[in-house]
């Protein structure tokens, strides 16, 4: 039966058909476009063999309460846990380093992991040439990716040709990567760590274990062995090799340093720490799936409705099925097939939609969303369901509805769909409910993130040019300085070792004098860093206690050593026990129990971090060098002047291979690359909502008026105006769009609420937004009612009374 009446009924309601069609593809490809991204987000890093026995063991700096979480381990870790935890199968270590690499004198940037000839064996990246198990354990053999042999070499085999590390040693190509899956390392090449010579683990001096540099240590438990069991047997491990140090403040003892197991499968998504390399976001997955499973419940909303709303159509047709002798189980099967039927082509045309749409999408998440996962896992089966899932639940009700009609009552002309009426109103109001709380949302995380780059920074970020990574040179940095100082459009400019969305971090302890203003006798946790004399004027930072720096002074070579003068921020005097931020002006501070240093000033907290974290202590100890240089520009066309900067630069460092150059906004702009993504993905989904939302309610009011049609015709003979008769119609719309508010709303502030929280400075959730958010969905569905209503309305009233 539905073999030869479905075509029949498409070709009678082809509009209908077409909206149902548009609207299904789109939510599909949506959650299906969703549904590769999650699925490949959810699969980094689990192909490794034995990839729930591998482990990366990261170390914590803990100094009076703070702490420092790392990716990095002391160096010389990897031997002990091998000898004396049993647990441990094997162990490996990396460090990760960007080199110029080259061949014939042609020299590029590459991100490179120094390793141990095992490496392979544990984090087993497959290969395309080359033998794994003895790729790395050549002294000079190098692993490297397809992309970069081809940079290198051309088309020409890459096996055994050298490499060579601009100021480094010479590389022999051993091996060629597969295309490489999404990491949590980022590399273009494997070497083996001996031929780094001298510099290489075997000829390094013994540091102590709280003097972390940037080695990583990956171990591979033993079969059955208890991550658990390990992960509690640490604290004596580190105690047996980094003797705990007396806590002055508390009077026991404190160990700075503490392991940690990260499994290696959820370091992508779940381990966020200093000295990552790659990272994905569990928030935007979460946004990105509960989105599109609202946008795809749209989608079904728009049929379910646009089928109710047929019923009147189609009841004629019900009738006479029955009184041949159809019974109800055969008309619900009809139906439903007819849903399944146009799910299945919904899902055809969403998977071309999907592949059209997915350069767009990649964009809006930044990565490469990869077609592969439709092949493996879950997703083959869901999509294959989809269909039959989509059909039956968009479907289902409506057939029960069709097919419950009375015979007599169709055959007169009085029959009504039980309830279809009720059912209607709440899923558009569902609709445009979701429609307004993600237009809601979008706004306020786009207000969010505008707040917070430039509200509490304590500093005016507006024309900060930043060049980073210089190297550690006392003369040339103060020559580099001086040379920039006297640019014309240069207003000042500082060296310093902090500058906005830095990842370096320290913790220090201070000893306090005898005769301390302070409630303390020692303060511990206080991040310290260095910066010279003009660093808080180029910022433009706000003194609040102190004079300051004495006029005319600048730090010598001693102040290298025993720096005479520092500066707090308001937070750090606070921790430091001083009730007034003027209690601190002028004490001595024993440094880490080194020479005392005075405290010059208190200024204003400054936020060079994410505003997700709470303002931090500060302490600058006043030095004439640093990694970071600072120049404010004058206002104006600044491109010249930046130029010249640059070009003092790379006369004074032409062999500084890392310099990092860009605006402070820049870089304070990058802490909330998250926030932005969730921004445009609320903006996207949020705008395919409201189209889908619309789409559903252009075929109910094509409906409604097209069953109105005599009413309207009557009105227009007795004398209604067509603005009395869209006033009419338009309220019956209203009034579940004005719901969907009341429902939005609430939901949405709450919603919100519990994402600002993870800030400390926040906006508050304007009115305005809501209103605003309300009015365009409100004006949205009058436009799309208004474009049925005059039509109908305008029509010659004959032509309405003739209608049926």
């Amino acid at each position: 039966m539905p073999m030869f009446t479905l075509p029949i009924f498409f070709r009678r309601h082809v509009l209908f058909t077409l909206l149902n069609l548009a609207g299904l593809a789109v939510g599909i490809a949506a959650f299906l476009l969703v549904s590769l991204y999650v699925a490949d987000e959810g699969t980094v890093d689990r192909g490794f063999t034995h990839a729930d026995r591998l482990y990366r063991v990261g170390s914590q700096l803990n100094v009076g309460g703070q702490s420092i979480k790392l990716t990095f381990s002391p160096d010389d870790l990897a031997g002990s846990l091998k000898q004396e935890v049993p647990e441990v199968e094997a162990v490996t270590r990396i460090e990760p380093d960007r080199v110029m690499l080259g061949a014939a004198t042609r020299y590029f940037e590459q991100r490179v992991l120094w390793a141990d000839p095992d490496f392979l064996r544990l984090l087993d990246y497959p290969l395309e040439r080359g033998d794994p198990a003895l790729a790395l354990a050549r002294p000079d053999g190098v692993v490297v990716t397809r992309e970069l042999a081809r940079t290198l070499f051309g088309d020409a085999d890459p096996m055994g040709r050298t490499i060579e590390v601009r100021h480094g040693p010479a590389l022999t190509v051993t091996g060629v990567l597969a295309p490489l899956r999404q990491s949590h390392l980022v590399f273009t090449a494997i070497a083996a760590e001996a031929a780094r010579g001298d510099k290489s683990w075997a000829h390094a001096k013994p540091r102590a274990w709280s003097d972390i540099s940037g080695v990583t240590t990956y171990v591979r438990l033993a079969p059955g062995a208890s991550a658990a069991a390990v992960g509690a047997a640490l604290p004596a491990f580190v105690n047996r090799h980094n003797p705990p140090n007396p806590d002055k403040a508390g009077g026991g003892l404190d160990n700075m340093v503490s392991l940690r197991l990260d499994p290696v499968p959820d370091i992508y998504l779940r381990v966020k720490v200093l000295g990552t390399l790659a990272e994905g976001d569990v928030g935007t997955l979460q946004v990105l799936g509960g989105v599109a499973l609202l946008i795809l419940g749209i989608a079904i909303a728009n049929y379910t409705n646009m089928a109710t709303a047929q019923a009147i159509t189609r009841a004629r047709e019900v009738g006479i099925r029955k009184l041949v002798g159809a019974r109800r189980r055969q008309l619900v099967a009809l139906f439903t097939g007819e849903a399944v039927l146009l799910a299945t082509l919904g899902t055809v045309a969403a998977l071309a939609l999907m592949e059209l749409a997915r350069p767009a999408f990649q964009g809006l998440v930044g990565r490469d969303v990869s077609l592969a996962p439709l092949t493996r896992g879950w997703l083959l089966p869901l999509l294959l369901a989809t269909p039959v899932l989509v059909g039956v639940l968009g479907g289902f009700y409506p057939a029960l509805v069709l097919s419950g009609y009375r015979p007599g009552e169709v055959l007169k002309g009085r029959a009504q769909a039980p309830g279809a009426g009720r059912v209607r109103a709440v899923l558009v109001v569902a609709q445009f409910a979701v429609s307004i709380a993600l237009m809601v949302a979008t706004l306020t995380v786009q207000r969010q993130v505008a707040h917070v780059q430039a509200a509490g920074l304590g500093y005016q970020p507006d024309s900060l040019y930043l060049v980073s990574n210089l190297p550690a040179d006392l003369a040339r940095a103060a020559t580099l300085k001086a040379e920039v100082s006297r640019l014309p459009g240069v207003r000042a400019a500082s060296l310093s070792s902090l500058v906005p969305a830095a990842q370096s971090e320290s913790l220090s302890s201070f000893d306090l004098p005898a005769d301390t203003r302070s409630t303390l006798r020692q303060a511990r946790g206080i991040a310290s860093f260095t910066a010279d004399q003009d660093f808080f004027t180029t910022y433009g930072a706000r003194l609040v206690a102190g004079k300051g720096l004495p006029s005319g002074w600048k730090p010598t070579e001693v102040d290298e050593e025993k720096p005479r003068y520092l500066i707090l921020t308001e937070t750090a005097a606070r921790r430091m026990g001083y009730t007034k931020p003027e209690d601190a002006v002028g004490e001595r501070l024993s440094i880490n129990s080194e020479a005392p240093t005075e405290v010059a000033g208190v200024v204003a907290d400054m936020r060079f971090q994410s505003a997700r974290r709470a303002d931090m202590p500060l302490m600058f100890l006043i030095k004439a060098s640093g990694e970071h240089l600072t120049v404010r520009l004058a206002a104006g066309d600044q491109r010249a002047t930046m130029a010249a900067v640059n070009a003092v630069v790379d006369k004074l460092y032409p062999d500084a291979e890392y310099l990092r150059r860009a605006f402070a906004d820049e870089r304070i702009e990058s802490l909330y690359q998250s926030e932005r993504r969730q921004a445009r993905v609320f903006a996207a989904f949020g705008g395919l909502a409201v189209a889908l939302a619309n789409m559903g309610l252009f075929g109910l009011t094509a409906l409604t008026a097209a069953r109105r049609t005599k009413e309207i015709g009557v009105r227009r003979v007795v004398g209604a105006k067509v603005p009395d008769i869209m006033g009419l119609m338009a309220w019956q719309f209203t009034r579940p769009v004005l719901l969907a508010n009341l429902v939005a709303w609430p939901v949405a502030w709450w919603a919100l609420h519990q994402w600002l929280l993870q800030f400390t400075v926040r906006v508050d959730q304007a009115p305005l937004t809501f209103l605003a958010a309300g009015a365009v969905a409100l004006a949205v569905a009058l436009a799309t009612v208004a474009v049925h209503v005059i039509r109908v309305a305008s029509a010659p009233p004959v032509a309405a009374l003739r209608y049926e």
